[in-house]
Formats: structure tokens, sequence, C-alpha cells
């Protein structure tokens, strides 16, 4: 397919940590690749680095690693003859021309994002993965190895399991998480009761990149939290439930953008489909401060009314109702119009300026209340309450922490109530499958604190 060569982004490692050893350290070095106390599966060798090991397993797998054409390239990184950071971005480029986008480091798959669809996710690929043994040599390297390596130890051993995926912003890092799921679906139980359960996770995913991804300068559905999902398992090892865990939402989203960006797919979702005339408010998004500052409104390739839709499907199915989703829309338009309030000076302090007349109606609360609640800061000292003015600037900003807080409480009660209605029972679970999704790293113009800690990380 036709790749987006200047939009390549960096390997992602989605990392098998159920070794032998619990220290799993992975080092490169110059000519020297050392993994500690681990076994490389399916070649019964422990491989530290030396020359005699490399030629170990490559005699072992009868080089059946290597690329057909030439010999110039290797699928598992550690036959590499001369293990250099020159050598490993080449190796992975060589077969990134042939759409080869995995390759190994022994347990460890790397991934190129192929900026393109590839015909490798279908039913066909699966069942040619599907209870292989470990990294088999006679198949290329695949996501759906690692996956079935991962079930097949859970299931058989009983043994629980995670997978990390971990790379920068755009490498696919959710898209590989999904992939998962897709395999550990296809490959599991198709009963009534499984098939619903299997339903309920697969459709957690549009629901949760609508109100936590959004689209940054490298990245067009980056998502801006970090999600741990464990996929529970009962002692048939079928699927019985799963929870989610999450982190580090990047509330300054809300109310800023970088040149470029986006807020949270939600927003414009909500527009998109409709649900801003219901509430009688613009379904423009240029027209709202906190969606209009990255002047990227529409994205090429995204149809935000299908996704829309998508997303009103996977709340259905993880059981939310009508009068939950109308709350939920009415908490999303209340924060829209929330940036639409402006503030001008009045003696020591300020008074709202401008402020939409339906604010108060999706707030749930008088104008009057608005107004008292924005430019004053109120403290308790020794059970007192005492008020002091808000200058136009602070009021500005106690305008913008009331609606991050409110998208903060609001994305926590999503994954909660769908943690309520997914989770199984801990007399019923017997293993779980844990994969850990870290948002992507990125330098941007203006940075998060979230953001921050990430790239920090």
């Amino acid at each position: 397919c036709e790749k987006l060569k200047h939009h390549t982004r960096g390997v992602v490692f989605f990392i098998d940590p159920f070794l032998p050893s619990p220290l799993k350290r992975l080092t490169m070095a110059s000519n020297k690749l050392a993994r500690t106390n681990s076994l490389i599966r399916g070649s019964g060798h422990s491989l530290q680095g030396s020359k005699p090991g490399r030629n170990s397993i490559v005699r072992k797998r009868g080089g059946s690693f290597r690329r057909s054409e030439g010999g110039q390239a290797v699928y598992d990184l550690i036959l590499l003859s001369r293990v250099s950071e020159e050598s490993v971005i080449a190796n992975i480029q060589a077969l990134y021309e042939i759409d080869q986008i995995y390759s190994y480091i022994g347990n460890v798959v790397i991934s190129m994002n192929p900026f393109c669809e590839l015909p490798i996710y279908d039913q066909k690929t699966i069942d040619k993965f599907r209870g292989r043994s470990a990294f088999d040599p006679k198949l290329p390297p695949h996501i759906f190895a690692l996956a079935d390596n991962t079930f097949n130890d859970m299931r058989f051993r009983g043994r629980d399991q995670v997978v990390i995926i971990s790379g920068e912003s755009g490498a696919g890092k959710t898209e590989a998480s999904k992939k998962i799921m897709q395999y550990v679906a296809a490959v599991s139980g198709s009963s009534e009761k499984v098939n619903a359960v299997k339903g309920k996770l697969l459709n957690t995913n549009p629901v949760l990149e609508a109100f936590g991804n959004a689209k940054t300068v490298r990245n067009d559905n980056s998502s801006r939290f970090g999600k741990y999902m464990d996929l529970q398992f009962d002692f048939h090892g079928e699927p019985a439930g799963g929870y989610i865990t999450t982190y580090l939402l990047e509330k300054a989203r809300v109310v800023r953008q970088n040149p470029g960006e986006r807020n949270f797919h939600i927003f414009y979702q909500l527009l998109a489909g409709g649900e801003a005339k219901k509430m009688g408010i613009s379904d423009d998004p240029k027209t709202y401060l906190y969606l209009n500052q990255g002047n990227a409104d529409k994205v090429r390739g995204m149809n935000d009314s299908e996704w829309y839709k998508e997303m009103v499907q996977g709340l259905k199915y993880v059981g939310f109702s009508d009068a939950d989703r109308n709350d939920m829309f009415q908490v999303l338009g209340a924060i829209m119009l929330l940036g639409q309030v402006t503030f001008k000076a009045a003696g020591s302090g300020s008074q709202v300026d401008t402020s939409p007349p339906q604010l108060s109606k999706l707030m749930g609360a008088s104008d009057k209340d608005i107004s008292e609640a924005l430019t004053h800061n109120t403290v308790i000292v020794n059970r007192s309450a005492m008020a002091s003015n808000l200058t136009p600037a602070q009021a500005s900003d106690a305008r913008d922490t009331l609606a991050k807080a409110m998208y903060d409480r609001l994305f926590k009660w999503v994954y909660e109530r769908i943690n309520t209605n997914i989770a199984a029972t801990k007399d019923v679970t017997k293993a779980v499958i844990g994969v850990l999704d870290i948002y992507g790293f990125e330098i941007l113009q203006t940075n998060s604190f979230e953001q921050f800690c990430i790239n920090y990380c």
C-alpha cells in the first residue's frame, strides 16, 4: 500500500513479561544484545548477547526467520550478526518496505504503523496463528502470535498474563490493544453467554476512544489517557468479564488546544450526531471557545457522525440507559457553554459579562448561583464561609477549572459504570490477561502536565 513515509512513527514494543526472571531487563548497545536470565521461546537456548549464543540460535532455527529476498533482513533481531542502532533501524525499515510491519526481539514484538489498511487481521490470519507453538519460526512475526501465546498460557496453565504496550504517539498502540482483544474474542468460546461478554468488552472501545482520544499534531486519534484493562476468564478459560483502570487523563485539553489539535472526540461527535439541536445550542464547533482554538474541527478520513453512532451503540451494549446518555450529553453541552462565559471588571472584583441562556438549564443551577461561583473564591475558616472577589482573569481561570473538573468526573463516571456492567465477580474469575496501553510520548509546543509525566517516565 502507499505509505506516508514522512509520517512514519517510532517502534512500539509489545512486551510479554512472563519470563522466568522477575527482572525483565532488555539492554541494547553497540554490538551487544543482552537479555537477563530469559529464554528465547521456541529455541530452547538462553541468550546472553555472545556471538556463540547467537550462532546457536541461528542453527537451531535454521535461519527460518530470515527474509528470503537476498537474506538482508531478519524477522528476529537476535539473529543480527551485528547489533547497533543503525542495524536495527535498517532491518526494521527493510521489513517495512515489504509491508512486514512486525518483527521480534525474542519475546518482544516490535510494530510499525503502516498508515494504511493491511489485510493481515482477517479470520484466515487468525486461523493461521491459532494454537501454534510460541512464536513459530515458520510464521512471519505478528501481534497475533503474542496474543495466542498469552491466551494459551493463561488457559492451559492458569497463570495471569499482562501485555505492556508502549511507544510514541501515533505508533499504533491503541490499535494494537484492540487487535489483541479481537484475537482473544475470536479464539475463545462461542456460547450465547460468552458472546455477550465478548460483545461488551469489544464495545467499550468506541466509548473510551470518544471520551479519551483526541487529534494532536502527530496523531488524529491519540489516546490522551492511560488505560489498563483486565480481561477476566473463568475456570474453563472463557471470557467472563473485564475491568478497566484509567490514569492521567489530559484534563487541560478540555479548555486549551495547540494549533492543529482538537478537543476530545466526544464533543465533535455530539455536535455531528444532532444532540446539540436537542439542547437548543449551536452545532457548529467553530462557535465554541473550547473547540475552536486549534482550527482543526474537521479531520480528513474521520467521520464524526459515524463515530457518534458507534459510540451510542457501544453505550447501549455496555448497559447505559437513555436517561444516562441524556444526562451525559447535557453535562458535555454545559462544558461547551462554560467556555462562552466572559467576565468584566466590577469594582475590586468582576462580574459575568456574557453567558449563554441555556447554560443555567444544562447546569441545573440559576444564573445568579453560576455567577457567584465563578466570580468569587469561597473558603471555609473555622466552620465559616468567607468569600473574596476574583478579577476577570481569575474568574476565567475558575471557569476553566470548573470545566476540567466536570469532564474529569464525567470520564470517571463513564468508566466506572462500564466496570459495573462488564466486571465478573471474584468467585467466577480464574485468571486475567491484562493489557496496558500507555498513551504516547510526544513533545508539543505547549505540554500539559499529564503529557509531561508521560514524557518524563
